[in-house]
Parts: C-alpha cells; sequence; structure tokens
C-alpha cells in the first residue's frame, strides 16, 4: 500500500524533472480515486509546498547537512524537501511523523545506507527550527537584498534581480509576498444571467458544500465570485448548466475594457485555455439577448496551436450554449490568414508570455526563467504581432494582455506596437472598474496589476485603436 508521502514524494521528484507540477498533481491524484478528499488534500498541499519553497527548504537543508542538496541523490534530496516543509510550514502533522516517515521511504526506495544521514539531518532541524535565520538585506548592497529576498520568499536570484530593478525592494517584497499567500479560486458568473440569477447560484453553492467553503463577490466585477475551500469545483451547482467558468478577475478585464458592441466580431489568435474568448462571446450574446434583431450576428474565432488546446475550449463552449456564436480552430498564429484580414471589430492578443505575474498559481515558472528565454518570447510576441494585426478592422480594436509584470513583454511591446504598426493607444480609465481608476500605470495608457494587490494574478492590459 502507497502513503500518502510516497505519493507527494513521486510528484516532487517529476517537478524536479521539469514537469508542470498543476497538470500533474491532477494526473497522479486522478490514479487513486480510493483516497479520501482529506488524503488527497494533504498531498496536494505537501507537493506544491515543496516546490514553490524549495529554496528556502534546500537553504534550511544546507545548514545542517554535512552533503548539500546540490550534490544529493534525487531522491534524498526531494525526500529532505517534503518533510523540511512538514516541519515548518504544516502544523498540523508532528515532526516525529515527518521524520520517521522520511527515514522509512529512504530504505523502501533503495537507500538503506543514507537512513541515518535523513534521520540526524531532519533532526537536527527540527530540534533547531526556532534558531533558525534568513540572510538580512541592506539598503546599500544589492547583492545582500537579491540573496535575502530569494532565500526568504523561494524565489530564483534572476527573478529578484528583475524585479528590483523595475519596482525597488518594497515593492519587490510585497510581490513575493503575495505569490506566497493562498488565493482562492475565482469564477466568472454568465452574464446571460441576472443579479438575482447569480445571487441565487452562489447561495446554492452554499448549501451544498461544504462546512469551510465561502463564496464572496469580487470587490472589482459584480459577476466575479472568489471560491474559498473549495475542492472538485465541477460538482458545484450550475458548472455542468454552464453557468460559471473559472477565470481570474485579471483576464476578466479584456472583454470588459474591450467595449464590445452588438453584432462585433471578435479574433482570438492565442486563445487557450479560452476564458477570454468566451467571455467575449457570453457579452455579445447577452448583448443579442437584450436588444431588437439585427442583420449583424456577433461571432467570436477562437484559435490555438495544438488540438490538445482547443479541445479544452471546445468542452467550454458546449457547456456554456455558445457554439452558434464561437468558432473553435487549431491555428498557428504565426501563419498570417488573408480569410481575416480587416475581419475583426476586436482582437484579442494574448499572447505566449514568461507568466512571471502568476507564479503564485504555478510556482514551476519561477525555476525555469531566464534571460535567454525572457528575449525569445519578446521577440515571438512581435512575430506573432506583425502577423496577426491587420486582422484589425481600421478603427477597430487591438487588446494586447499577457500575465506578466515583466516590462519587456509590456510596455515595450506596447511601444514597440505604436513605434512600427499603424496602431495608437486608447485612454481606458473611465472602462476600468472604478477601484482601479487611480492606478498610475493608467496615466501612461495601460494597466499593470501587480500580484495580490486586488486580490488579482499580475496581468498587463492595453488597448490600441487601428489607425
Amino acid at each position: 500500500m502507497i502513503s500518502e508521502r510516497e505519493i507527494a514524494l513521486d510528484i516532487i521528484m517529476e517537478t524536479d524533472k521539469g514537469d508542470a507540477s498543476h497538470s500533474l498533481i491532477r494526473d497522479v491524484l486522478g490514479k487513486y480515486d480510493y483516497l479520501e478528499p482529506r488524503q488527497k488534500a494533504f498531498i496536494k498541499k505537501l507537493a506544491q509546498g515543496s516546490l514553490e519553497r524549495r529554496i528556502t527548504l534546500d537553504y534550511i537543508t544546507d545548514s545542517f547537512a554535512s552533503v548539500k542538496t546540490a550534490k544529493q541523490k534525487p531522491l534524498i534530496r526531494s525526500l529532505l524537501r517534503m518533510s523540511v516543509y512538514q516541519i515548518f510550514y504544516m502544523d498540523q502533522v508532528p515532526d516525529s511523523a515527518a521524520i520517521n516517515e522520511a527515514v522509512n521511504l529512504a530504505g523502501k526506495r533503495g537507500f538503506k545506507n543514507l537512513k541515518g544521514f535523513v534521520n540526524g539531518v531532519l533532526r537536527n532541524i527540527s530540534r533547531q527550527k526556532d534558531k533558525i535565520t534568513f540572510p538580512a538585506p541592506s539598503k546599500k548592497d544589492k547583492k545582500s537584498q537579491i540573496t535575502s529576498l530569494s532565500v526568504t520568499y523561494s524565489m530564483p536570484e534572476f527573478i529578484c534581480n528583475l524585479f528590483l530593478k523595475n519596482y525597488g525592494y518594497d515593492k519587490t517584497e510585497d510581490i513575493l509576498k503575495a505569490f506566497l499567500n493562498p488565493r482562492p479560486v475565482t469564477i466568472r458568473m454568465d452574464e446571460r444571467l441576472s443579479k438575482e440569477e447569480m445571487k441565487r447560484l452562489a447561495d446554492s453553492m452554499i448549501e451544498e458544500s461544504g462546512d469551510n467553503f465561502a463564496i464572496k463577490q469580487h470587490e472589482l466585477l459584480p459577476y466575479a465570485y472568489e471560491l474559498i475551500h473549495t475542492d472538485n469545483i465541477q460538482y458545484l451547482p450550475g458548472y455542468e448548466e454552464g453557468n460559471w467558468m473559472v477565470q481570474d478577475v485579471s483576464s476578466m478585464l479584456v472583454s470588459e475594457v474591450a467595449g464590445l458592441k452588438k453584432g462585433d466580431v471578435v479574433i482570438d489568435v492565442c486563445s487557450a485555455p479560452g476564458g477570454k474568448a468566451l467571455h467575449a462571446a457570453a457579452k455579445l450574446a447577452a448583448l443579442e439577448k437584450n436588444a431588437e434583431p439585427c442583420d449583424e450576428k456577433p461571432h467570436v474565432y477562437s484559435r490555438d496551436l495544438t488540438g490538445f488546446k482547443t479541445r479544452i475550449i471546445e468542452e467550454n463552449v458546449d457547456r456554456m450554449g455558445l457554439s452558434d456564436i464561437v468558432t473553435v480552430e487549431v491555428h498557428d498564429a504565426l501563419e498570417h490568414d488573408e480569410a481575416f484580414e480587416n475581419k475583426a471589430d476586436v482582437l484579442y492578443c494574448d499572447l505566449p508570455c514568461s507568466g512571471l505575474g502568476i507564479i503564485g498559481r504555478k510556482a514551476d515558472i519561477k525555476y525555469g526563467a531566464s534571460q535567454k528565454s525572457l528575449k525569445s518570447l519578446s521577440c515571438l510576441q512581435q512575430k506573432i504581432l506583425e502577423n496577426v494585426w491587420n486582422y484589425v478592422k481600421p478603427g477597430g480594436s487591438m487588446m494586447y494582455s499577457t500575465c506578466t509584470i515583466n516590462p519587456y513583454e509590456n510596455e515595450k511591446m506596447v511601444d514597440y506596437i505604436c513605434e512600427n504598426l499603424p496602431f495608437e493607444r486608447v485612454d481606458i480609465t473611465m472602462s476600468v472598474p472604478s477601484a482601479l481608476r487611480n492606478e498610475e500605470s493608467l496615466s501612461k495608457g495601460y494597466l499593470q496589476l501587480l500580484p495580490g494587490v486586488y486580490d488579482t494574478d499580475g496581468f498587463f492590459l492595453a488597448k490600441l485603436r487601428r489607425v
């Protein structure tokens, strides 16, 4: 019989090889349907936390181990990470349970000769955990600031340096803290529902869920709701009926700011997982529902690179009853489509990016970031933009967005568009929710949300008009 910790260990070892943690955890837990929800929650927390806090955990281990983590056997390194995580970040787990299980797993997995090493390191850490300190920053020494932030908030030094350069120490620390704070799941209610129907749906979720479950309306948008303490959300009321879908509120701002009109044609060139395209479709469907019939029929073209990605979009299109408005297609955004020239009233360009704004949701992003990868992504973004810009009708709009907080993929890219393509910035101050209208970035012609400030992901948005 495999234990919960052994399942978590296998997940941690695979993520150490570079596998995406969120999909890996989902797939692995799917193989163990016999586990109770509390057991699955334990595995998920342990696997995610050990990845998220990897740098901090290794720093602690290296302070006590004769063999540093970089030179340890992969299984022993992963075993120590998850055990130290339990000792420091899982108060409900007795240190003795974490240590004893680690020693047993070392022996079970072929490292009987290292059981003493594992036991000694973990017992020393447990005894002295209240005395462990992290490197302190110096106001005059940037290197010390980078080291301190990296160890304290488990962030690679490259990203700490990037954020310090762009945001300064205090704001960088706030960003890194936000990444480590638990985030609720945000859902978007279908705007074809009335306010009363949304309220009744939220109430029914409370009635049919566990005691810890909570749902509250988000401060920014009336159709955005936060779900707290929930798993298996597909079983909540309204999911099968297509009355809501998971989407971060920052992503909802694209269609909120787009200013969609009755009969508009929207093209989303890098659409997966499809939240923005389906939001546009729901808004257009709501406009159709509440207006007089006309000859111009709205349509949304949702495209992405692979069938795997588009199948996910198609499933949500069908579930939400939007198949008469949305066409989902496999298409490489780098391949120009003459049939789409001058077709779009609104073009969605949510392009491949570094994802530095969603590290709090996908911790593995931070370990793959590099100067080379950021430069490569900026080049890819430019190529896509040069290929798709004339899909926009003269006078139409391009919605440029990313889930990163790297200026070279954001405001610098908007500068590139306006300098090299026939587009101009549009002031979106009065289009964003009122709570955002004092954001400093709006005066520069775009909206940059930093992680956690409005309980959203890090996100960038600009509206550009074709001239």
